[in-house]
């Protein structure tokens, strides 16, 4: 009988982390489209928020709550960056946060719900694009 328990938990699970992995990658003229010239709303794993403008000409001002230093240091703050789309096809961040550097690039992958993620679909993961 746990045999069984422990096979259903795991076929569960594996559902679970299927679904989670659904969505359509976000690529070429469409994945352009959206990027450029949005209003961009993402929350990183330490819970600040982050919000800029995508400028067409590959620049932004950032602003950031900046949570990831804890409640002493957690005051707001800005930050001069840059994104583009490398030959890849992901979505890069490059932000002069003045404490330090942050440099990343994703995938962008829409979710059934319509809403947009990095590199998987993962509510954790999630990021705005808004025109």
């Amino acid at each position: 009988m746990r045999r069984y328990l422990a096979l259903a938990v795991s076929v569960l699970a594996l559902a679970g982390a299927q679904a989670q992995e659904s969505g359509t990658k976000v690529t070429g003229d469409e994945l352009t489209a959206l990027v450029t010239g949005a209003k961009v709303a993402h929350t990183t794993k330490a819970g600040s928020l982050r919000r800029w403008n995508n400028e067409p000409d590959g620049t932004f001002v950032a602003s950031t709550s900046n949570q990831k230093y804890g409640s002493a240091m957690s005051s707001s703050r800005t930050g001069q960056g840059k994104w583009s789309i490398n030959e890849a096809g992901k979505f890069c961040i490059e932000i002069d946060w003045k404490r330090e550097d942050e440099k990343w690039c994703a995938f962008i992958v829409k979710g059934a719900d319509g809403g947009y993620y990095l590199n998987s679909v993962d509510p954790a993961r999630k990021i705005e694009f808004a025109k």
